[in-house]
């Protein structure tokens, strides 16, 4: 066996601790409730690549290629060959679907991409690219964000798709990120989020009231300077959804969402950013 140049994600389910805590109650038996909360959760990363799916030569499941997914505890995962097609932008692509569904189940993500020696089997999971990934995991994602260095994308346009140029290529990867403060890259779940939903004119308006309602809850919880470091996080949380008010709130926006529906008009209209006088409490704002 030898080692193969693979992209690696390593990906760490935050606040996993307490989701679990919430599956017991004080007296020591099971609870109902949170026990399916944690199960929802593995549910909604196993969808995203049908991981349940029968493998057989009629319905084979899902992902095909050299990709690899492993799920143990509250990390994750994911490889594939380097020099694989169009990978980098499908994989980014369907983590970024995988955050956005666990944000409706509450729960949020801080993970790291590598580039490197790995072996992915499903016997051995080892190799530098994963102790790269999982200490800028630890080290510099910081924030609920997944994060990968300039050179990622760069890969992307030497393993581009025989239909595309390199160009092209990195143009579609550069679609579902955002540059950071601190010159990291991160998979952008907050302007870029639209694109993503079922219905993004009808479905947009909710996820935007989860994302507030989790921001709001986690800035209130972390008001104790015993909790600033939980602070922090939702602290990054809020300047980026700012930035998402910002830009829904645009002339050009708002004019497009009347033509479509005057429900929808209002809602954005009236949408605020979170600050601190506002942080308590939990959206209650519906479409008629």
């Amino acid at each position: 066996m030898e080692y193969e140049d693979r992209i690696v994600v390593f990906i760490d389910l935050l606040g996993f601790k307490d989701l679990l805590g919430s599956t017991v109650n004080k007296d020591g038996t099971d609870n109902s409730e949170g026990i399916n909360t944690v199960i929802d959760a593995y549910n909604a990363i196993r969808d995203v690549w049908n991981l349940d799916a029968p493998n057989d030569k009629y319905l084979k499941s899902l992902p095909e290629g050299s990709k690899k997914i492993t799920t143990f505890s509250d990390s994750i995962v994911i490889s594939f060959l380097a020099k694989e097609r169009s990978e980098i932008f499908y994989t980014l692509l369907e983590v970024k679907w995988m955050v956005m569904r666990l944000i409706d189940k509450g729960v949020l993500c801080r993970g790291a991409i590598s580039y490197g020696k790995f072996i992915h089997s499903d016997r051995y999971l080892f190799g530098p690219a994963l102790v790269e990934a999982y200490l800028l995991e630890s080290k510099a994602a910081n924030y609920p964000r997944i994060i990968l260095d300039r050179s990622i994308i760069d890969l992307a346009g030497q393993a581009k798709s025989e239909h595309h140029s390199s160009d092209d290529e990195i143009e579609f990867v550069e679609s579902l990120l955002e540059k950071d403060l601190d010159g990291m890259y991160f998979i952008d779940y907050f302007r870029k989020a639209q694109a993503e939903l079922d219905d993004p004119d009808y479905d947009f308006p909710k996820y935007i009231d989860t994302l507030a309602s989790k921001i709001r809850y986690g800035m209130n919880i972390s008001k104790t300077p015993s909790r600033a470091d939980l602070r922090v996080k939702f602290l990054w949380m809020k300047e980026k959804y700012n930035s998402l008010v910002d830009a829904v709130k645009n002339k050009e926006f708002l004019k497009y969402i009347e033509s479509i529906d005057s429900n929808l008009y209002d809602f954005y209209k009236s949408l605020n950013k979170i600050n601190p006088s506002n942080a308590v409490g939990v959206s209650r704002r519906k479409l008629k």
